[in-house]
């Protein structure tokens, strides 16, 4: 029997669409890296594994959101978080490349490997999703928002290494 399965983290276009979501946190906290960005679309496409993270003591209440989108994890086995964050990491790349593309990031940013906010325009129906899925999920929006303002990217006590997604023991700090 062959089975078909979706998985959103492999589509380019669901890619896309998540990281207009994050427009508004770049905007606020950035230019950030581009790894910083990749980071934050994992944990926003799956809540559920932010326990996985070690976080500072004053944002471990976050940890409670793993269980609030428990109900969100996949039916079946997934690879772990660092294989399937390096699967996603072509289609993030391209759709980030797209969005700078069309001024919906900083092109100029993005030729350095950073993720900044333009002034491109997004479709007035496209904005209204948005909006309303920003306040569906204010919370793990503003848990995003503090691992983009409060974490920085690289050492032992970046992001990549409270994360495990990314190696971070050869970066220059």
């Amino acid at each position: 029997m062959i089975q078909l399965t979706y998985e959103p983290a492999l589509d380019p276009y669901h890619t896309a669409f998540r990281l207009l979501r994050l427009r508004p946190t770049v905007a606020r906290y950035g230019p950030l890296h581009r790894d910083h960005v990749r980071i934050l679309d994992f944990y926003q496409l799956f809540p559920f594994r932010i326990d996985e993270i070690r976080l500072m003591p004053k944002h471990r209440r976050f940890r409670k959101l793993a269980e609030q989108y428990k109900s969100v994890k996949p039916y079946g086995e997934q690879p772990d978080s660092r294989s399937l964050f390096s699967r996603m990491q072509p289609i993030q790349v391209a759709a980030l490349d797209t969005l700078a593309e069309h001024n919906i990031f900083s092109p100029a940013r993005w030729q350095f490997n950073e993720v900044g906010a333009a002034d491109g325009a997004v479709a007035p129906e496209l904005l209204d999703r948005l909006r309303e899925l920003h306040k569906e999920d204010e919370e793990l929006e503003g848990f995003l928002s503090v691992l983009a303002s409060e974490y920085e990217l690289s050492g032992s006590d970046g992001l990549k290494a409270r994360t495990g997604l990314l190696e971070y023991r050869h970066d220059a700090v």
